[in-house]
């Protein structure tokens, strides 16, 4: 009889040599709103069998909430490394659901404040930087360090999901968590879709092809501009944002990019410059200017209801060279005063 998870693998691997085997799953890859969210997860291994605090450890889907809970925290409180990383919505659309997954293990596992030397991977192997790997079917449910990143990434999205639920009310994300339950079938023709749904997949694809959604599109190769919102957009989901909206416009202005930052909504102006005459871009956003960025947050704010949800502008300043590559990209949070 199985009897769940445990170290056999990782501590194999010990005995050949590694020192720091990373553990890495994903939560997300069937819903059909939100981010696909991935956890790479460095356990120490000076024992025969998971510590105390991990007894019981299980995949994350069969443990209840406050068990999955309980468990992330003491998994965060006893791993050598964690790191997360996220694929929105758009993202997913753009790549497929499957390089979407890769891309956000890749970015997990350059959050580890320790490099790896050996991954276990749930369900198919992982080229990353030339390591050892080992593609693990159903190795959420042997391995001990593939069910903590399972539960640490269950939890983290779970979380994510909550905080999208009071930005975009009326679909139940917080109960299903973007997953298809019959709520959010039933709400999708009475609502439509919002920003962070999929909509390459059914039934979002087939609202779009029928003509009962309208969905604006940006083209990532329009101008200079565009192509430092996108570029912004990806630098921002390497530092773990989920992109919610690109280019969200009201009457009082345009946001270049709304994400979600943990609990924290994101409002970012991205300033791209091809030339450093004039200074750099951050250097060219007015008095003027920030005072309608902050007016056309709270415009969202109002229009999306998101009352209780924290919320911040931030710059990101892109440097272009005269050829459109990115040159360096930095973020500055908070950069406006509320």
């Amino acid at each position: 009889m199985h009897s769940g998870p445990s170290l056999d693998r990782e501590l194999a691997l010990r005995r050949q040599g590694y020192q720091a085997v990373a553990g890495v799953d994903e939560v997300g890859r069937g819903a059909w709103a939100g981010p696909v969210l991935a956890c790479a997860a460095v356990l120490p291994l000076d024992c025969l069998s998971p510590a105390p605090g991990l007894a019981g450890i299980r995949d994350s889907k069969r443990l209840s909430p406050k068990r999955r809970e309980g468990y992330s925290d003491r998994i965060r409180g006893m791993a050598l490394a964690l790191g997360i990383g996220v694929a929105s919505a758009g993202r997913v659309d753009e790549v497929g659901i499957v390089a979407a997954t890769k891309l956000a293990m890749t970015r997990a596992l350059d959050q580890l404040c320790c490099p790896p030397d050996y991954l276990l991977v749930d369900g198919f192997p992982l080229a990353y930087k030339g390591l050892p790997h080992q593609g693990i079917a159903r190795g959420d449910d042997l391995s001990v360090s593939i069910a903590a990143a399972s539960i640490v990434a269950k939890v983290a999205r779970d979380a994510m999901m909550v905080s999208l639920d009071s930005m975009y009310p009326g679909y139940g994300f917080s109960r299903h968590k973007g997953y298809g339950t019959p709520e959010h079938q039933q709400a999708l023709p009475s609502r439509g879709l919002c920003p962070i749904h999929r909509l390459s997949y059914a039934p979002m694809r087939f609202m779009v092809e029928q003509g009962t959604q309208e969905i604006d599109t940006v083209s990532s190769t329009a101008g200079v501009g565009r192509r430092g919102e996108r570029a912004a957009a990806n630098y921002l989901e390497e530092q773990g944002y989920v992109i919610c909206e690109m280019n969200y416009r009201c009457e009082v202005g345009e946001m270049d990019i709304v994400a979600l930052d943990g609990g924290c909504l994101a409002f970012v102006e991205v300033r791209t410059r091809r030339s450093r005459k004039f200074g750099s871009p951050a250097e060219s956003i007015t008095a003027a200017k920030k005072r309608k960025l902050v007016e056309v947050a709270q415009t969202y704010l109002q229009e999306h209801e998101a009352k209780d949800i924290d919320w911040r502008i931030d710059v990101v300043s892109v440097q272009m060279s005269r050829q459109g590559t990115v040159q360096q990209m930095h973020l500055i949070r908070n950069a406006v005063e509320g």
